[in-house]
């Protein structure tokens, strides 16, 4: 049986818009996200801010998606855990929102990290709340599917490589990884998320329950 949580977990969920109009008011205030505060988080919220918006306007998704999308036979919700000074969030969420508006189908919400340790927690990488961390759930029975995150194959492992060479600092890995990213101009990881949605879609069509089972789990449907 799949882990499933439990929907009483999650605090404070975001559509995509309210999510751009929370980090609208975090920049005019001069905050971050997150309980820490400090002039550098203040700056990666400003300028993330500022890469998600001409991420989102500018990208192109590969041809083979909307066929994806489009034969998939079940609907999925997708939680994306972020932060508002992560580098990596704005050059993955605008994709995956792009991706759910293809189809009703799919439900995209977002989440924060620190506000919901109990669910970050169940999906650490390598032992650490690396974010974003992409979620998908039965909508029905909040079991879980899948999960994708927090970066690209490629992305990854330039980071590996990086780690292992203590000349290179943390500011120039960061630098390393946003050319990586302008570079490959999301091309992985809309094949990642192709190939998921397709197993996850298989997943939950082993996953159907008739009305009356459905009744009798009495899931609140807070996120759809």
């Amino acid at each position: 049986m799949l882990s499933r949580l439990d929907p009483s977990m999650f605090n404070r969920i975001f559509t995509y818009s309210e999510y751009l109009e929370f980090i609208t008011s975090l920049v005019a205030k001069g905050l971050s996200s997150g309980p820490d505060q400090s002039e550098k988080l203040t700056h990666f919220t400003k300028l993330n801010f500022q890469r998600l918006k001409r991420i989102y306007k500018t990208l192109q998704l590969s041809a083979r998606i909307p066929t994806i999308v489009k034969d998939i036979e079940s609907d999925m919700l997708w939680v994306v855990i972020v932060e508002s000074w992560c580098g990596d969030v704005p050059q993955s969420i605008p994709y995956m929102e792009a991706i759910s508006q293809l189809s009703d189908k799919i439900k995209f919400r977002i989440i924060l990290r620190d506000q919901n340790p109990r669910i970050m927690d169940r999906f650490l990488t390598n032992g650490t709340r690396s974010i974003p961390k992409l979620i998908c759930l039965n909508p029905k029975t909040f079991e879980v599917v899948g999960t994708w995150g927090p970066r690209p194959e490629g992305a990854r492992n330039l980071v590996k490589t990086m780690l292992g060479d203590p000349a290179i600092t943390a500011d120039m890995r960061k630098e390393a990884v946003q050319r990586w990213y302008m570079e490959n101009k999301g091309q992985e990881l809309m094949d990642e998320l192709g190939a998921m949605v397709q197993t996850w879609d298989g997943i939950l069509l082993d996953q159907h329950l008739t009305d009356a089972e459905y009744g009798k789990l009495n899931v609140n449907r807070l996120l759809i």
